[in-house]
């Protein structure tokens, strides 16, 4: 087993002046971009539906099963794109999904028969899945391991740019032109702008020296890792350590889910991001306005207050990833994510079957704005970015295309579970009832980290691997 024989010196966590080269950054955030994909078509849906139904009629059903196709076709992207960063490399992947999304937006934007639109859904969808994958993926691959955490972060940070642009000029377009017929085809060609910005940023990026190395190309691994290392020492030791895990795992392919020690790590993986889903952040985000119309919240306060707190208060979650650690940022989250569903429930509880928010009291009404506020800063600043940064770090290099298309298929099925059935269960059982139900999977999510996930901060990939096949709890295997 290659298992304990890596020598992780500190330089590799730290640079040898403290300091890392600004390309690094550069990079990190050029790749991240991918994640504007996801922010923009999660953000687009909630903002445009309106207008949308105006132009083709589609009714309450139809819309539904049009913002649906979404979570469909980015399910099948998840499940295609360890195949896609496999043959074509993470930096091809990548430029495939922005040329795919921009190219859809613009076709959509010509407002063509309800079919071709949902199937130029369908694709976004797909696009926005491989970007899902890609990007977690090609941070944590490029990324020191000394900010692997804050750089991997970014991909949520994009998502929540994403939403929040395109929240932005989607009040301001429908506001600009009433013409609904006018407006969608603005809103489509402002997607495509924002998404082209990514295609073309991706050209610039190195090939992930994972990657490389998979294909037995060491001096263009060598090349990447001296642009974001600052040593040659670092270099050669990186790249020894890599082929290390390689040779460990060599052959294994799609066989690797029965190794004992994958499945114990993909479980973990794919609970994770079950949890992600669970605690119900898409409820919150798709039916916010909702919410606040019971506080009294109206128009663009109403559409425009949860992408501005989603977006502020991911800021912090890039630093505090390092300074705190993964898992304790999970903690935090989610019992702050528990208390404000608990106090939603109660304060929906109160309010009974009363919709006329001129007849609800002035406590319910602050309860619910600040639970909403407050739910939204718990998940920005912990599950919203760590779950994605923690699936990225933990599967061996040779199984990390697997383990990451499984926990990405994963957490798109759940959301769209979430969203087909927090409706239903809020007509049957009352407004308050998923309130509860999201709380209970909070506390379940902190049981869950307790026992079973690690914290992987500053630790590199290959010395989490190989604490992973020594066979170490799962809890410890980001232990130095």
């Amino acid at each position: 087993m290659a298992g304990g024989n890596f020598n992780i010196v500190s330089n590799k966590t730290h640079s040898a002046n403290g300091e890392y080269k600004k390309i690094v950054y550069w990079v990190c955030i050029v790749a991240a971009l991918g994640g504007l994909l996801f922010g923009l078509d999660q953000g687009f849906i909630a903002n445009s539906l309106e207008t949308i139904d105006k132009v083709y009629q589609l009714g309450v059903e139809g819309g539904e099963k049009y913002a649906a196709v979404l979570a469909t076709g980015g399910v099948i992207g998840a499940l295609l794109s360890g195949l896609f960063a496999r043959f074509l490399g993470r930096k091809r992947s990548l430029v495939f999904a922005g040329f795919l999304f921009s190219a859809l937006s613009v076709w959509s934007a010509l407002l063509p028969p309800i079919e071709i639109l949902t199937a130029c859904r369908f694709g976004l969808g797909f696009a926005v899945g491989i970007a899902s994958f890609i990007v977690p993926l090609y941070l944590s691959e490029t990324a020191p391991a000394g900010i692997r955490g804050s750089m991997g972060s970014l991909f949520q940070l994009m998502i929540t740019i994403g939403i929040f642009l395109i929240a932005a000029t989607n009040v301001f377009i429908a506001r600009a032109f009433h013409d609904p017929q006018t407006a969608l085809p603005i809103m489509f060609l402002v997607i495509a702008v924002f998404s082209l910005v990514m295609f073309f940023g991706s050209f610039v990026l190195p090939e992930s020296p994972r990657w490389l190395m998979l294909k037995g190309r060491r001096e263009q691994a060598s090349v990447v890792l001296s642009k974001v290392l600052n040593t040659q020492e670092e270099v050669k030791s990186e790249l020894d350590d890599i082929e290390n895990a390689i040779k460990s795992d060599k052959g294994a392919g799609i066989g690797i889910i029965f190794k004992g020690y994958f499945f114990k790590v993909l479980l973990m993986g794919v609970v994770l991001q079950m949890f992600q889903q669970l605690v119900g952040i898409n409820m919150m985000i798709y039916y916010a306005p909702t919410i606040f119309g019971y506080a009294g919240m109206k128009g663009i306060l109403a559409m425009m207050t949860v992408p501005t707190v989603n977006m502020l208060f991911t800021f912090p979650a890039i630093r505090l990833v390092e300074k705190w650690g993964r898992k304790k940022l999970l903690y935090v989250g989610s019992i702050v994510m528990l208390v404000t569903m608990v106090a939603a429930g109660l304060a929906f509880a109160s309010i009974g079957g009363v919709s006329d928010p001129s007849q609800i009291g002035g406590l319910p009404k602050a309860v619910l704005l600040v639970s909403v506020i407050v739910y939204i800063f718990g998940f920005a600043v912990s599950w919203g970015p760590v779950a994605w940064i923690i699936c990225s770090e933990v599967f061996p290099l040779e199984g990390r295309e697997v383990g990451m298309t499984i926990t990405t298929m994963v957490n798109w099925t759940f959301a769209g579970l979430v969203m087909g059935n927090a409706l239903s269960i809020m007509r049957h059982y009352g407004n308050s009832s998923i309130f509860f139900v999201f709380a209970g999977f909070c506390v379940l999510s902190m049981l869950f980290l307790k026992l079973f996930v690690p914290e992987t901060k500053g630790t590199t990939l290959e010395h989490i691997e190989a604490n992973l096949k020594d066979g170490k709890p799962l809890r410890q295997i980001g232990n130095h």
